[in-house]
């Protein structure tokens, strides 16, 4: 009966003692950044790149790096100023998590080339308030079927 209570005894702090986990809160978003835009002929290009080209195909494609978590509820895009409707914009690809443990995120976003000219802004809501945008000038894209 000794064994079995010593056994029961190891067990229990096995189980609950090193069972405590160290987690954090998740970080609250402190930068935007559009990193790179593309589109269905021209592929990915950096950001940097944009004012000497021109996207061609039938999507716009936008990348955006978030560090720290934003509300993905909150997250709008505008072109010229006035708001990308949300029912236009598509994410086709998975969201990429950013170091380990995560400390961002990469969106990338697809919506009717149309979209891909001019000034294009992301703006973004905190998972703890606060909102944050970037701004990209001078996009020029074509549609080329």
């Amino acid at each position: 009966m000794r064994k079995f209570t010593k056994l029961i005894l190891l067990l229990y702090l096995c189980v609950f003692a090193f069972s405590t986990a160290d987690a954090k809160p998740a970080p609250n978003l402190s930068r935007v950044q559009i990193t790179h835009v593309g589109a269905d002929h021209t592929g990915w290009i950096p950001a940097s790149e944009i004012p000497s080209t021109t996207l061609y195909g039938q999507k716009f494609y936008i990348a955006v790096q978030f560090t720290g978590y934003p509300n993905p509820n909150q997250i709008l895009l505008y072109q010229n100023g006035h708001l990308i409707p949300k029912s236009e914009i598509t994410e086709p690809f998975g969201r990429t998590g950013i170091g380990n443990p995560f400390t961002g995120w990469v969106y990338q976003f697809a919506m009717p080339i149309s979209y891909g000219n001019g000034t294009i802004a992301v703006q973004a809501s905190g998972i703890n308030g606060g909102q944050l945008f970037d701004t990209l000038y001078r996009v020029k894209s074509k549609n080329q079927p």
